[in-house]
């Protein structure tokens, strides 16, 4: 079972054991957990696989599935769940500072919500929801979560309160997330009338001026000043400013984007090719050779993926994005990388720069989980472009 929400993070120190809030009914049980834990929430994760269309896959956080929510987040609280004391599953909350209506707003995420085959339908979510919501429900009343499209133990949930349990937030899904996991097969032609190259510390105000630009204007968009800029880039492994590549037309920066390898923080782990996959691995293999392609993981390995969880162009034109997008996806097949992945949310008119790409969809709900049932509608919040950070969910 998977379900992701929002929150802000840089954790507080961790309470001593006999300060965690601690619950117990007959042999289950829950309390707040830690990097102490962290080797056997791996292998619950691990445990937890996704289905996408032909793709069993699963988000592999080795070595510290802390490693996002204590670089990403202003704050954080990991609950566990104990079946006769042993762990079986646990749920995060965080908060973050992200743009609502175009102003800076902190926000809760729920994330990380992953519990073993043989311990699902206990109420989980239910028996932690005071702890788990409460300060966030009373200070924030806003956050945010997402669970994948065809979730048949999660989307249920949605929309769904029972009064004995008054904490749970009110939810509703507003919008659908896309991610276009490309596969790096044959080459791409590079877009006339564009130069891309790498960016340096010089060109720090125009990525803010095109990020921000783009985030501002987007439900959960992440605040982008060139303090926050600098920021981010030091918190993220394996990144610098050169892993910004800039688009120019006629010697003006029109466009950037990111292309960040995760793997030091996450692994997209293949655990089976079914169906219509199948027969694209088998054709993909007969390929590689006579196209020099770099070799699809077997079953339990991982994808070698480039992210482009940052992109802002001018006048939100899919032409520029694409010339960046081609750029980064030449780069991937150079370098030997299967997958190049973009994201935004469904039906986005600049996703018509993946136009002509072989990928799988990954379809998410967005979830907003509200103090009051009536709260977007109240504050006229506008969910119409909403923005996730896919490198971070």
């Amino acid at each position: 079972m998977r379900m992701q929400l929002a929150l802000n993070l840089f954790p507080e120190p961790e309470p001593k054991l006999a300060d965690k809030p601690k619950m117990r009914t007959s042999s289950l049980s829950w309390r707040a957990i830690g990097d102490s834990e962290n080797d056997e929430m791996l292998d619950i994760l691990l445990d937890s696989p996704m289905e996408s269309d032909g793709l069993t896959l699963c988000l592999d956080r080795s070595p510290d599935l802390f490693a996002v929510p204590k670089r990403f987040f202003d704050s954080y609280k990991c609950y566990g769940f104990f079946q006769e004391e042993r762990l079986v599953g646990f749920v995060m909350i965080g908060h973050k500072i992200l743009y609502v209506n175009g102003i800076p707003r902190q926000i809760g995420y729920l994330s990380n919500l992953y519990i073993r085959k043989e311990a699902r339908k206990r109420g989980w979510y239910y028996r932690v929801s005071e702890p788990l919501f409460k300060e966030t429900l009373q200070d924030l009343k806003f956050g945010f979560a997402t669970t994948l499209r065809g979730n048949k133990n999660t989307e249920p949930m949605i929309g769904r309160r029972i009064s004995k349990f008054p904490f749970i937030p009110f939810s509703a899904s507003i919008g659908i997330n896309r991610i276009f996991n490309i596969l790096v097969l044959l080459p791409k032609k590079p877009i006339k009338g564009y130069t891309i190259r790498r960016a340096t510390l010089q060109d720090v105000p125009e990525i803010v001026r095109l990020l921000d630009g783009e985030y501002r204007n987007r439900l959960f968009g992440p605040v982008m000043t060139p303090e926050e800029l600098l920021k981010t880039i030091e918190a993220r492994p394996g990144f610098t400013i050169e892993d910004y590549y800039l688009a120019e037309r006629d010697d003006r920066i029109v466009g950037v984007c990111s292309a960040w390898d995760l793997r030091r923080i996450r692994k997209l782990r293949v655990m089976a090719y079914r169906g219509r996959f199948a027969w694209v691995r088998f054709f993909y293999r007969m390929l590689t050779p006579v196209f020099r392609l770099p070799s699809l993981p077997k079953p339990g390995d991982y994808f070698r993926e480039l992210v482009i969880n940052d992109y802002g162009v001018e006048g939100r034109n899919p032409q520029i994005l694409r010339a960046l997008l081609i750029h980064i996806y030449s780069l991937a097949r150079r370098k030997g990388y299967n997958l190049v992945q973009i994201g935004s949310y469904e039906g986005d008119p600049l996703m018509e720069a993946t136009r002509g790409f072989f990928y799988q969809p990954l379809d998410s709900h967005i979830l907003a989980g509200m103090a009051e049932p009536d709260l977007i509608e109240k504050e006229k919040i506008d969910c119409s472009k909403i923005f996730l950070d896919i490198a971070l969910t």
